[in-house]
This record gives structure tokens, C-alpha cells and sequence, in this order.
């Protein structure tokens, strides 16, 4: 006979994990006091750790965005730099230094005038401590030129004047089907 005895996953886990018999009134007891200890956690971290956390949460939204299917207007490259300079609590003149930016491409950048270079991206993830990866800004900007590609509806009427002998569906269909 096995010395080993096969315990179900129902068995495993009702062995493992203990079931909340709290009540409504100490769960919100327990809630509490979770926020006032996070909140006392808060307030005892360094500036240090404070900058790192915002750029964490700002790099883990980015990386949302850039993932979803979804395109909103708020989220643009100038925006994510704000946000960026801001979680650092750097002011413009100082981070334009920082990154030997000029100070007035880096205020186009800021307002969404210009779009960043290669080069840009690359001195933001060194700048982050590759925290924020080029790549990552990279996704951001490209994904704002691509909803400014799909809204542009001026370029489609300009550029459609240079095109002749246009593909037509219909035409390729019967000839390939001839039922």
C-alpha cells in the first residue's frame, strides 16, 4: 500500500485557504485599517521612492494604452511628457538641460507642436533609468499618428487626385467567378 495518499484539488485547497469569517462591520474595520496603513506608508516614503512609484504607475499606464484597442484624445505624447516631468516634480528648464534638449523644442514637445525624434525617446528611457523604455514612448506616438492618419479625412481627398486606375472589387470578382 502507498504511503502517499491522493488528495483531491477541492481537499488541497480547502487546506490551504481559509475562508473569511469576518463580519460586514469588522470587514470595514479591517478596510480601514489597511488604508491608514497605507497611507502612514505613504507618508514615510522618500522623495526617492515617491518619483519611482509615479513613474511606475506612468509607465504601467502607458503600457496599457499602448495595448488596448482603444484611442483616447488625453493620451498623447505631449500628455505622457507632462506627466512624466511632473512625477518628477522637474521643471521644464531643468529637464531640457537634463536631456540636452533645447528648451523651446522641448515646450513644442510639451504641446503637442512637434512629435519626438528617435533620438528623443532614446535619451527619455536613459533619462527614466530604462524605467520607460524608447519603445514604450515609441507605441504611445505612434499610436496618436495613427488615429491623426485615420481622422485626417483632408489627406484622403488631396491624395485621391493622384491616384488613377483605382482597384475595383466588382470587376476582379467576375472576372475570377465567371457563375
Amino acid at each position: 500500500m502507498s504511503k502517499t495518499k491522493k488528495i483531491s484539488d477541492k481537499e488541497l485547497a480547502e487546506a490551504h485557504v481559509f475562508p473569511s469569517q469576518l463580519s460586514a462591520s469588522e470587514k470595514k474595520n479591517e478596510e480601514n485599517e489597511f488604508s491608514r496603513f497605507r497611507i502612514q506608508r505613504i507618508k514615510n516614503m522618500t522623495e526617492e521612492e515617491r518619483h519611482f512609484s509615479r513613474i511606475m504607475q506612468l509607465k504601467y499606464l502607458m503600457e496599457d494604452y499602448a495595448n488596448s484597442n482603444e484611442y483616447n484624445e488625453l493620451y498623447t505624447f505631449s500628455y505622457f511628457l507632462n506627466e512624466y516631468l511632473h512625477s518628477l516634480n522637474k521643471n521644464k528648464t531643468v529637464f531640457s538641460k537634463e536631456i540636452s534638449l533645447h528648451s523651446a523644442q522641448l515646450s513644442r514637445l510639451l504641446n503637442n507642436k512637434d512629435g519626438p525624434s528617435e533620438k528623443i525617446m532614446v535619451r527619455l528611457e536613459i533619462h527614466s533609468n530604462n524605467i520607460i523604455s524608447a519603445v514604450d514612448w515609441y507605441r504611445v506616438y505612434e499610436k496618436q499618428k495613427e488615429w491623426a492618419l485615420i481622422k485626417n479625412k483632408e489627406i484622403r481627398k488631396e491624395e485621391s487626385k493622384h491616384v488613377s486606375n483605382k482597384f475595383v472589387y466588382m470587376a476582379l470578382k467576375t472576372s475570377l467567378n465567371p457563375l
